[in-house]
């Protein structure tokens, strides 16, 4: 028998075992089974197949199964290549990733601004950003007021 005919007549065995013809699509086999032995033995071992498999007791699938298993279909097609790598990240990584992106540019304009913040990047220069290293009144008294509690203690 040709491939397509094997498999035309595997469907037809399993729809005949599983009730799905209709009357004359049924007599029809029926006839055919009679004429062809080879048939009747493969529709008989089909048939026990059936008996066994639905004999063997039912198990419930884990809770994880369904994301086990759609976690192993991701890594098949991200290494296949059928995907991005970026589609491929989970929510988590990439929300990770996007808020250090915004800490690190919201980190750099606001060190520009933040005279203080020049204190950290350049402790040569002062609080008013003068040139001589001359502290202003207003920056001495929040230098003075800084250590004040430590004097205390």
């Amino acid at each position: 028998m040709a491939q397509s005919e094997t498999k035309s007549a595997e469907e037809r065995m399993t729809a005949y075992l599983d009730h799905e013809m209709d009357d004359a699509e049924s007599e029809a086999f029926e006839a055919m089974l009679a004429d062809s032995p080879e048939t009747q033995e493969e529709l008989d071992e089909l048939r026990q197949v059936l008996q066994l498999v639905s004999s063997l007791p039912k198990l419930e699938a884990p809770a994880d199964f369904f994301e086990k298993v759609a976690k192993k279909i991701r890594r098949r097609k991200l290494l296949s290549g059928e995907i991005p790598v970026f589609v491929a990240l989970s929510f988590q990584v990439i929300s990770v990733i996007v808020v250090l992106v915004i800490a690190a540019v919201y980190t750099m304009i606001h060190l520009d601004r933040d005279p203080a913040a020049k204190l950290e990047k350049d402790p040569k220069a002062t609080a008013s950003g003068d040139v001589q290293g001359e502290p202003e009144a207003s920056g001495g008294a929040a230098v003075e007021l800084m250590l004040a509690p430590a004097a205390a203690d």
